[in-house]
């Protein structure tokens, strides 16, 4: 089978260079030169299928651009409001509630629950609630009427 070059050709962002070598299966491997700069080995096949297209920058662009995407169109008023919505409280969290932690009153030593949430950087709280269960239907359901976006 006679060997088609392909030195000089453009392959989606890849520009061949030269030939490389053969790899362990006898197919074609060319040098070729990303448009970012990378320099990359590619068998000669994939370029051609258009199955290979660059270094795997491409791929990392569009991946970031589509989860940005993705993730400012969830945006109202630049919050996230999927974070906020029919979530479990986290593995590690001590009173079984998403936004309650547990304190301790700075004369008495008394057990407390405090309710919070975090909004654009900011961190509210309500505190004082003797049960978890206070603390998130009294507490954290309150915060996030008042602080998220309808």
């Amino acid at each position: 089978m006679k060997l088609i070059d392909l030195t000089g050709k453009r392959f989606g962002r890849l520009t061949v260079i030269n030939r490389a070598d053969y790899n362990k299966n006898n197919r074609t491997v060319w040098s070729c030169k990303c448009d970012c700069g990378e320099i990359v080995d590619k068998i000669g096949n994939y370029l051609k299928s258009g199955e290979t297209q660059s270094c795997g920058c491409y791929k990392k662009d569009k991946d970031f651009k589509n989860l940005r995407e993705e993730y400012d169109n969830k945006r109202v008023d630049g919050i996230v409001k999927p974070l906020f919505k029919d979530k479990d409280p986290r593995k590690d969290s001590t009173t079984g509630f998403r936004g309650v932690s547990k304190y301790y009153t700075r004369k008495s030593k008394e057990v407390r629950y405090r309710a919070w949430i975090t909004v654009k950087g900011k961190r509210h709280y309500k505190s004082g609630f003797l049960t978890p269960e206070d603390a998130y239907y009294k507490g954290r359901l309150i915060l996030e009427s008042e602080h998220l976006p309808k």
